[in-house]
């Protein structure tokens, strides 16, 4: 809307229009906002809850360097990218939830109806299966949540997931993915190299991957290129085509020609870890079903056996 020439109090109240409650009321004060005098970035950063600190730099960036339009059009496609991802691994494990709840229902049934247990027995025995799956759920998102951002336990942690089969990789591909599209946008926003290079390594999702790249910014402060602050682990196509986007002098096309092409690898991995995470948990559930089946026929065959002996 902004590049069709349409003022920007009336393309956010546009947009507004279209949005649920909470971040409708956001953004109409935006609009309030930047309809007093203040600038776009101004507003946003009294928004923590809704906008985050690297959009807040981007759009500030951009509204001193005249080049609004096309950073707001690039944050849209990086939030697109991540809701995408978010998206299709949720997409992925309600089947397997609703199935954990299943069998914690209809598992304990068979024994239940032999008459052999309570009400309460039953719930006991319903609740211990969901505890199985709920407790290392709920140890994960603890871990994950409250962590500290930065230290020795969030690096351990960042490591011991890229050592996840499937799920490292598409991290660590997520990560480079996410350095790139900071760098290209915030060198589009016309900040300089030597900033954009030591921002987007703190950006990084992954204090492990982010510590490959953390070297660049300190490379260009020297008076370097910074492809040589990079680790020499980094994939070989990763380090060939930024050295030749500095060569060239094309590094902000190169940068989001690896956006996009990390962007597309991890796109595929965490579509296939989306695929065998509802696997794994089938094949625990089905062991949870054995268990009870031959649990079941233990309490048949004793209830059999008694009958027999009358």
């Amino acid at each position: 809307m902004l590049e069709a020439g349409v003022p920007m109090v009336r393309s956010i109240n546009t947009i507004s229009s279209g949005l649920d409650t909470s971040l409708k009321r956001a953004f109409i004060d935006i609009a309030e906002g930047v309809g007093r005098g203040d600038t776009l970035a101004e507003t946003m950063v009294k928004k923590p809850n809704v906008f985050d600190p690297l959009d807040v730099m981007v759009i500030k960036a951009a509204e001193t360097s005249g080049n609004l339009p096309e950073s707001l059009a690039l944050l849209a496609k990086w939030h697109e990218f991540r809701q995408r991802i978010f998206k299709k691994i949720l997409s992925g494990s309600m089947l397997p939830i609703l199935l954990i709840h299943a069998t914690a229902l209809l598992a304990p049934l068979p024994t239940f109806f032999l008459g052999d247990w309570v009400v309460n027995d039953y719930i006991s025995s319903v609740l211990a299966i969901l505890l199985m799956f709920y407790i290392p759920a709920m140890v994960i998102f603890v871990i994950v949540h409250f962590t500290p951002k930065r230290g020795h336990l969030r690096a351990l942690l960042d490591r011991v997931v890229l050592k996840i089969p499937v799920l490292g990789k598409a991290t660590y591909r997520l990560s480079l993915s996410r350095y790139c599209w900071v760098f290209h946008m915030l060198c589009k926003a016309a900040v300089p190299a030597t900033n954009a290079a030591q921002v987007s390594a703190e950006a990084m999702g992954n204090t492990a991957v982010a510590k490959l790249l953390a070297g660049g910014a300190a490379s260009a402060k020297a008076g370097n290129v910074i492809s040589e602050g990079f680790s020499a682990k980094l994939p070989g196509e990763f380090l060939d085509i930024w050295r030749v986007g500095e060569e060239t002098g094309k590094l902000d096309d190169m940068t989001r020609k690896l956006a996009e092409n990390n962007g597309e690898t991890a796109d595929f991995l965490f579509t296939e870890f989306a695929t065998w995470l509802p696997r794994v948990i089938y094949f625990v559930v089905a062991c949870v079903m054995v268990f009870f089946i031959i649990r079941n026929l233990g309490v048949l065959f004793g209830a059999a056996s008694g009958i027999l002996s009358d």
